[in-house]
């Protein structure tokens, strides 16, 4: 598989360097025939040479130095990536399926979910987990039908779904509900522990995902789990490129930091806990906006490892218009910097290992490159249209381009997802990330001003359904 990435990576590099000197008029007809000219490839430099000249300030040198430093940072980083990830993904491929089959409770809260609630229930009840679980809806206050299409489920399910409603206080508290309800009955089936599923009613498990995310906690020193997030609604643009962020956040990025146990976040989509240690960290809390990068930060400082299993899977609904998608991902973000100010203790902390001088320093100062790196792209833009140099941006563009279609597939080598998610990442690096980086930004100035942030409900389309099922 590596083998094959690096011939494609080398390959479209040598294409692109050629295209690169045909249109700077580096390869002309007497450098063609002279191949020792060609392959000296001495007009790499001079088309350099020019593109530098175009979209570098003169004498800026401000300007070099932050570039090259962002250039040798993205290749640095990358490279760690790939190999931390590639490491962790070998080491999931040898952990054995354990005879344990603990009992699992799996905790939904839900608000205004009368579209999606049965799909997710569906999935549920579809689990191949040859241990016993229970489902536990609580319903926090939501003003639709929610609440009687889950009461159906109880009634048609006795004993497999229970139903508790609550006045509207926020998802924590609905999860911290479902917790301390989940413990309320003695259950003799119970054996080998407990442990404690919580997911998004928006979200709908592969058949295999409880069953794969139990076999996380084989090693005895992990505390959490999370799974593997793939989009449902890929019909749209926004949805897909979506899906390519997911695609290469979970499978290079979270491996990466999972592999080294500071993973910042369990996905509120699906994730899985002891119950001993949701206990003993208070359960998820209520003083920051994104509960489940609070509770995972929790998990670590209370000495337990955060895992990734890519092989258990959730698909969930994602925003399908640009308004939602902005609202969603400044909550996100605004609510990252909440989470780094509770536990700014933990920073460049030795006492809490990768977790404290790895996971948070670098959510904390990769957003800001980010945002640096967005503003060179559209510097360098602007000054190319000005200078009409757009041909030997794109070249630039189309490197960037192909770094991002290599990582889609290898992203899809280790844990799969659709193939057609290529071509939406030819597109990709040309806006996604700089939307995302503008969002950060304005989030950034926000939190600092001392602004508050309420939660946006996005409207749901009941489209979390398996892949199989569309």
């Amino acid at each position: 598989m590596r083998g094959r990435v690096l011939t494609i990576l080398v390959v479209s590099i040598l294409i692109f360097v050629l295209a690169a000197g045909f249109i700077s008029g580096s390869i002309n007809d007497e450098s063609i025939t002279n191949w020792s000219n060609l392959f000296s490839m001495g007009y790499i430099s001079a088309y350099y040479a020019h593109m530098y000249t175009v979209l570098v300030p003169e004498g800026n040198l401000l300007f070099t130095y932050v570039t090259v430093g962002l250039f040798i940072f993205f290749v640095i980083k990358t490279s760690v990536f790939i190999y931390l990830s590639l490491n962790h993904y070998r080491k999931e491929s040898q952990v054995t399926m354990s005879d344990t089959k603990p009992f699992v409770f799996v905790i939904i809260p839900c608000y205004n979910e009368e579209k999606t609630v049965a799909h997710c229930l569906d999935g549920l009840l579809k689990q191949i987990y040859h241990g016993k679980f229970e489902i536990i809806l609580v319903d926090d206050g939501s003003t639709d039908n929610t609440g009687e299409i889950c009461k159906e489920f109880v009634i048609l399910h006795p004993g497999k779904i229970r139903y508790f409603y609550k006045e509207n206080g926020g998802k924590a508290s609905a999860l911290r509900l479902g917790l301390e309800r989940s413990g309320g009955e003695i259950i003799p089936e119970r054996s080998g522990g407990e442990i404690i599923v919580t997911m998004d009613a928006d979200s709908i498990l592969d058949p295999y995902a409880l069953k794969y995310l139990v076999s996380s906690f084989n090693d005895p020193s992990v505390g959490a789990v999370g799974g593997n997030v793939r989009v449902a609604n890929k019909d749209n643009y926004l949805g897909r490129n979506q899906a390519v962020e997911y695609l290469t956040g979970l499978a290079i990025n979270r491996r990466a930091f999972a592999n080294l146990n500071c993973m910042q976040v369990i996905s509120g989509a699906i994730g899985a806990f002891r119950r001993e240690v949701l206990e003993k960290i208070g359960g998820h809390p209520s003083d920051t906006i994104v509960e489940d990068m609070d509770v995972t930060i929790l998990v670590h400082k209370a000495g337990y490892r955060v895992e990734y299993n890519g092989k258990a899977i959730a698909y969930t609904e994602v925003p399908a218009n640009l308004k939602d998608f902005l609202k969603q991902r400044y909550r996100w973000i605004f609510g990252g910097f909440q989470v780094l100010r509770k536990h700014r203790s933990m920073l460049f902390n030795r006492k809490y290992g990768f977790a404290g001088m790895i996971g948070l320093p670098y959510l904390l100062i990769s957003l800001w490159i980010d945002v640096l790196f967005t503003s060179l792209f559209v510097y360098c833009f602007v000054r190319a249209v000005v200078s009409g140099a757009l041909v030997g941006f794109f070249i630039f563009y189309s490197c960037m381009m192909l770094v991002q279609i290599v990582l889609v597939l290898y992203a899809i080598r280790l844990d799969g997802g659709d193939k057609k998610l290529v071509l939406t990442s030819c597109t990709y690096s040309l806006w996604y990330n700089h939307l995302l980086s503008i969002v950060i930004l304005f989030a950034g100035i926000r939190y600092l001003s001392g602004a508050n942030v309420s939660w946006h409900k996005m409207a749901r389309l009941g489209k979390n359904v398996l892949a199989e099922q569309k």
